[in-house]
């Protein structure tokens, strides 16, 4: 196995330690194998079970704290049937552990002793969890504004906070200066977090009895889950598991929404923007790195973006509650572009919540009290 350039087709070793091709562009990875319906009648239920899609090393041990298998929770709104997939009910709390056990394997197997990572958040508490499992050194650069709730988590994992004023890509690139002189496992660049992305396609795929849903819907930032969600129902495609891709739809705040903008302008890559303060802070990436494959997935399967305002946001958060759903506001966005999309196309959908509410109590407290 190995990396291959998105741009330039450019090819480097798995045990190559860089974060992006020598031309610039982010890197991918495939793998020749698939798991089999009958192999997985005798596994576990953590994403493991799927391991033969990753294109790891065979030998590479999985770093693993049983993440995946979250429930898809069935309910009627507005007289249409959806699914919620709660993939905040992960060991961390967020849907990143699946992208942070596959990458933090990888980053084992090849000896790496530290990692950086910038995170406001989500992806800053997975890795910092899976480093821990992995008995690897991890510093993770935040943004100022991240909730003081997930900054505590990554700490008592053991990591290094480093807080960055400014942006959300302030953040992004200081990580990519402390690159220099440590191992950037990034959940923006690294192609084997999305692989451990793609898990929840099967998972939906086998939950739903082996299909797919019409549509699906996940709320999107740099759109490495939308990314992922795309290799997973594509390799259920390719192995004749599934007749035909969902409709993916990405959901943007309008505060910070480089896909989305792109999409409506049919670019190929992100559009520039300078972006406002958002609730939807976890989806608030200004330069998405992997842009172009995330635009490419949706345009691929017939799919659509979706921005919405901060007080779409907020109404669909307060919502959820009312469904005995705990989610952040991020996770909420996919509800409040769910009801902007036309009757005919919200029927069946699944709606991906990605982050637990009880990491932001306190904020969510003063939004809603």
């Amino acid at each position: 196995m190995h990396y291959t350039c998105f741009s330039c087709g450019g090819q480097y070793p798995l045990t190559d330690r860089r974060f992006r091709c020598d031309c610039g562009g982010f890197l991918t990875v495939e793998s020749s194998e698939f798991f089999t319906p009958e192999a997985l009648s005798e596994r576990d239920f953590s994403i493991w079970r799927y391991r033969e899609a990753f294109g790891l090393p065979e030998e590479a041990e999985p770093v693993s704290l049983g993440e995946g298998r979250t429930p898809l929770v069935r309910r009627e709104i507005a007289g249409q049937d959806v699914a919620f997939k709660l993939d905040y009910l992960q060991p961390s709390g967020s849907f990143k552990d699946r992208g942070a056990s596959v990458l933090m394997t990888l980053v084992k197997f090849i000896g790496v002793e530290r990692i950086v990572e910038d995170s406001s958040g989500n992806a800053g508490a997975a890795m910092a969890a899976y480093a821990a499992a992995a008995g690897i050194g991890c510093t993770i650069f935040s943004p100022d504004y991240t909730p003081d709730g997930k900054l505590v988590q990554i700490r008592l994992y053991g990591a290094q906070v480093e807080k960055v004023p400014g942006t959300r890509q302030d953040t992004n690139d200081a990580a990519i200066r402390a690159a220099a002189t440590a191992f950037y496992a990034s959940h923006l660049w690294n192609p084997f977090f999305g692989q451990g992305l793609a898990t929840a396609a099967y998972e939906i795929w086998e939950q739903m009895g082996g299909r797919v849903p019409p549509a699906v819907l996940v709320p999107v930032g740099s759109g490495g889950y939308l990314e992922g969600l795309a290799i997973g129902f594509r390799a259920l495609v390719r192995a004749g598991y599934a007749a035909a891709l969902p409709r993916l739809i990405g959901v943007q705040a309008h505060n910070c929404a480089p896909l989305h903008l792109a999409w409506e302008r049919g670019l190929a890559d992100y559009a520039a923007i300078e972006p406002q303060p958002t609730v939807a802070e976890g989806i608030a990436v200004q330069r998405p790195p992997r842009a172009a494959a995330v635009l490419a997935a949706v345009r691929g399967s017939g799919g659509r973006t979706v921005g919405v305002s901060e007080e779409e946001i907020l109404d669909a958060t307060k919502a959820l509650f009312g469904l005995g759903l705990f989610a952040e506001p991020t996770s909420a966005s996919v509800l409040a572009g769910w009801r902007k999309l036309p009757p005919a196309e919200r029927d069946g959908a699944v709606m991906i919540l990605t982050g637990s509410g009880l990491k932001q109590t306190k904020r969510l407290g003063e939004l809603f009290a």
